[in-house]
């Protein structure tokens, strides 16, 4: 159901930051020479953000170009809140996604990390729907989850006052 993100033509993300003109090849190689002596478990993009070397809209936009996605700044105009409740909200933190909007039976879904085709399979699995991502930033991914969560996590006293019995009180 997900939609597979082909890699075979696929430019690097290194190539493309370069081609943009975001870093210089002593930059890129730098970069590089610190992820494998001291950060083997960081992503390239991480440690150029981590340098300061590039931001992380940049790293992002690099990515949907690389794995041809479409790459979009957020902001709650965006996402249709009931979307928002069709994957579990602890699974949205966990991950960083955060579906967008539906139309018919495919789910448009912000991630920060296009190419995680597992991810991708698991939400088309949750919502029995096909998944379309749109590439947006870690960031912003959070501050429109916590502003939809902070609304979520608001709770009505007289909800709680119908499960208790009335010897709770006493």
């Amino acid at each position: 159901m997900a939609t597979a993100v082909a890699s075979s033509s696929r430019k690097q993300l290194g190539q493309i930051l370069l081609s943009r003109g975001v870093l210089t090849l002593e930059q890129l190689e730098c970069a590089i020479e610190e992820q494998k002596a001291h950060r083997p478990s960081k992503l390239l993009g991480e440690v150029l953000i981590d340098l300061a070397l590039a931001s992380e809209d940049q790293v992002v936009e690099a990515l949907a170009e690389a794995y041809n996605v479409p790459y979009a700044k957020l902001t709650p105009r965006l996402v249709d809140p009931k979307v928002i409740e069709l994957i579990p909200r602890e699974f949205l933190e966990k991950h960083g996604v955060l579906p967008l909007f539906k139309v018919h039976n495919v789910l448009t879904a912000a991630m920060s990390e296009p190419a995680n085709v597992f991810l991708i399979e698991e939400m088309a699995r949750a919502t029995g729907c096909n998944v379309q991502v749109v590439a947006v930033s870690g960031a912003d991914i959070h501050a429109i989850l916590a502003q939809y969560v902070k609304s979520a996590n608001v709770f009505v006293i007289d909800d709680i006052i119908e499960d208790v019995s009335a010897e709770t009180f006493e």
